[in-house]
């Protein structure tokens, strides 16, 4: 992050421009905000969408804040045909959220990423009609027994986003949680959420059949912002988890953050001891969660109009277009990572085949040598690809009819298998390299 920006972001927060339940944030609230997402930047040379954004802070959070929170919590009492619920809100200047810049055109990228997915629901997708929902549970492992006993929902209102959060006191409130939660879903034409599709809808919409209400969410377009991140990140971050996300592509990293695997427990506690500002951390990271799934839209739907906003994008926004046909495309984008040095082993081996497909065997046996020269440098314990060797060796067997160089490389696909001590090959495997071996041998004692 620039100097320029940080001192901007401070700017922003001094003057009390984040606010929480319809009235600016207190210092010790804000403070808690700002501990819970520190923002360290992006190396990149054009800029990506930005998460709210702040300093880190280490002073430990007064008792007296968990009160004040109980407080405005107790006043959020929302009555509905099914009795009261807890509503507590939060209002952000969507310029805290996302340089304004950044939601400007994203329009441009939803057919796009429409096409990639494979998922013409979102063709339609507006950015100012999507409701992003993320849940807090009883536990982790779904099914009839688990409960929604804190609802986020969030969506775009002018200059700001308002991410407003249902809390289920009792069991007994579950109806008017549901209730209200259907509401809210019927007034936007698609849904935004992090593992939403296997996880959140299913879940809410077992619990509105279990309580006979009307509503189901899996009927309303749902993006479902893991699969892009799978598709275009897996193999490039650690894991594709929304807080590394967060880090790796707005530079964000959340400090204090209550591990999702505690949150069921720090809900139990809470109805043993009535205690509401022991879920204080919990609402927090409930609210940073939402507000991730807009950045974290903004940010895909951008890099399908400009994919080099991301390099490390590159290979899987290619990947995906060789799926859908655009091979063209997917040569280009293929080759741009390459030459940021950003390509995967992967994207090398899916960029060889799209050369061969083409007719291209010269670049695409380029290829296959940047392939076993990997292999070749990396410990034997990673396992063994046959793959480029068998490849080459076609090559000049067939294409150049070179038969001396073909079984060079066969025969080092057989050493290197030989000395392969993880993911070893199978007997298949070595004795196809052998029959491809004595074939060759047999081409060079007939050959002129």
């Amino acid at each position: 992050m620039t100097r320029d920006l940080r001192n901007r972001l401070s700017k922003a927060l001094e003057r009390g421009e984040v606010r929480s339940a319809g009235s600016t944030l207190g210092p010790a609230m804000r403070t808690r905000l700002e501990r819970a997402l520190t923002g360290s930047g992006h190396e990149g040379a054009a800029p990506l969408p930005r998460i709210y954004s702040a300093r880190q802070m280490s002073e430990p959070v007064a008792g007296e804040d968990r009160a004040v929170f109980s407080a405005k919590l107790s006043e959020g009492e929302l009555e509905t045909p099914l009795g009261p619920v807890m509503r507590y809100r939060w209002s952000v200047p969507v310029k805290e959220l996302s340089a304004v810049q950044d939601l400007d055109g994203t329009s441009e990228g939803v057919g796009v990423l429409s096409e990639l997915l494979g998922n013409p629901a979102i063709g339609d997708l507006d950015l100012s009609n999507i409701l992003f929902i993320d849940t807090e549970t009883t536990g982790l492992a779904g099914g009839t027994g688990t409960y929604v006993f804190l609802m986020g929902m969030g969506w775009l209102e002018g200059k700001n986003f308002i991410v407003e959060q249902l809390f289920m006191r009792d069991f007994v409130e579950e109806p008017a949680l549901l209730w209200r939660t259907a509401q809210l879903v019927g007034e936007y034409d698609h849904l935004v959420s992090f593992n939403g599709r296997r996880y959140d809808v299913p879940l809410i919409d077992t619990r509105l059949i279990l309580n006979r209400l009307d509503g189901r969410l899996a009927e309303i377009p749902h993006l479902d912002l893991l699969q892009p991140a799978r598709l275009l990140y897996a193999g490039i971050f650690d894991d594709c988890r929304l807080q590394t996300l967060e880090k790796e592509l707005m530079g964000q990293y959340r400090v204090g953050d209550v591990p999702g695997a505690e949150i069921p427990r720090l809900f139990f506690e809470y109805l043993s001891s009535g205690d509401a500002g022991t879920l204080l951390p919990v609402f927090e990271h409930n609210v940073l969660d939402v507000v991730t799934l807009l950045t974290l839209t903004a940010h895909f739907l951008h890099l399908c109009q400009k994919p080099e906003l991301d390099p490390r994008a590159l290979g899987g926004l290619g990947r995906l277009y060789g799926r859908r046909g655009n091979e063209d495309l997917a040569r280009e984008l293929l080759e741009e990572a390459r030459s940021r040095r950003k390509a995967t082993y992967r994207d090398l081996r899916d960029l060889g085949l799209l050369y061969k497909r083409s007719g291209d065997h010269s670049k695409a046996v380029e290829v296959w040598k940047a392939l076993i020269a990997r292999q070749e440098r990396v410990s034997h314990d990673l396992g063994f690809d046959a793959g480029p060797y068998v490849e080459a060796a076609k090559h000049y067997e067939h294409q150049k009819k070179d038969y001396g160089k073909a079984l060079d490389y066969t025969d080092a696909a057989l050493q290197q298998a030989a000395a392969a001590n993880g993911h070893a090959p199978s007997q298949r495997l070595v004795g196809e390299l052998d029959h491809r071996a004595i074939r060759l041998r047999r081409k060079l004692d007939h050959s002129p």
